[in-house]
């Protein structure tokens, strides 16, 4: 739960509940790095969608409604450098 480094082209992070953001730390990503990001658990009534990704050298950043319990989050980079 928390920031992670995954030096992948894919994954899962988790989001603790009540949590509003997420930073991944991936090698692989650049700022013009398009990554699309998932709800991999179940939601309750809707809660702890994504709101957006922020891509940056390194790393990126995804942001969500804040889930009611911990949540996992699927990712996969598309690079378009």
């Amino acid at each position: 739960v928390g920031a992670v480094t995954i030096n992948k082209a894919s994954g899962r992070v988790n989001i603790a509940a009540s949590g509003s953001s997420v930073v991944v730390t991936d090698s692989l990503v650049t700022a013009a790095s398009k990554v699309a990001v998932w709800r991999s658990s179940v939601p309750l009534a809707g809660e702890g969608g994504v709101i957006a990704t922020v891509p940056a050298a390194g790393s990126f950043t995804v942001y969500v409604h804040p889930p009611t319990a911990q949540a996992s989050y699927d990712f996969m980079l598309i690079n378009s450098d």
